[in-house]
């Protein structure tokens, strides 16, 4: 994209990779991809700071996917860091009830600071890590729909330990990974950490592999 960044920009990169996006939505895509590039100055964010290069890597990476999950529920982010990919799906999908999680406190309070300007509802931050369910969730806690990691390692326990305690019967554990992470999973499959249910490969715009998108089902 060679043209000022703005919300227009923004919608016709979306627009033009099948992703629709309506004015009122590209504003508010555009007010995080802004206000996060105010603070990276500051606070160390994400390593990526050119607004071409987050457009692909960020929010097309973020939403290409969702098609592939179940968004009409209760939704859970682990490790979201800068609100990716939770911030633009409840964007573009209002439906979901989103849970932002991170354990990193200056991180927590941009996304505290983001999310009062865009004034979404059905939006929230948790402070705390995943591997410790009972800082940030109690039994009390209505489960989740999906879990959904996008930067975060997707280790046996999360699958056999973490995911049965938060997600509902038929929920979706999904994560987002690199080419290369299939033959991970083949060398590590043990019965403590299964075969996803489904494995989707879908390509980002100036990178030669594909991403992929791995899916574990919850049995009820």
């Amino acid at each position: 994209m060679r043209e000022t960044p703005s919300p227009q920009t923004l919608r016709a990169f979306l627009n033009g990779h099948g992703i629709a996006v309506s004015p009122q939505q590209a504003e508010m895509l555009f007010e995080h991809v802004r206000l996060m590039l105010e603070w990276n100055l500051r606070s160390n964010l994400t390593r990526i700071t050119e607004f071409d290069r987050i457009l692909t890597a960020h929010l097309l990476d973020s939403l290409l996917p969702a098609r592939w999950l179940p968004l009409t529920g209760k939704t859970l982010d682990v490790g979201t860091g800068a609100g990716f990919p939770g911030v633009p799906l409840k964007i573009l999908h209002p439906e979901t009830q989103m849970y932002l999680l991170e354990s990193n406190r200056k991180k927590v309070s941009f996304l505290k600071v983001l999310l009062a300007g865009l004034s979404l509802p059905g939006i929230h931050v948790l402070h705390g890590r995943w591997e410790e369910p009972e800082g940030w969730f109690t039994e009390e806690d209505e489960r989740f729909t999906a879990v959904i990691m996008r930067a975060v390692r997707v280790e046996p326990g999360h699958l056999t330990r973490l995911a049965p305690r938060v997600l509902r019967p038929g929920g979706v554990f999904a994560s987002w990974a690199g080419s290369g992470t299939e033959t991970a999973l083949e060398n590590r499959r043990t019965h403590a950490y299964p075969a996803p249910a489904e494995t989707r490969s879908y390509e980002l715009p100036g990178m030669s592999a594909p991403r992929r998108l791995y899916l574990w089902r919850m049995e009820g």
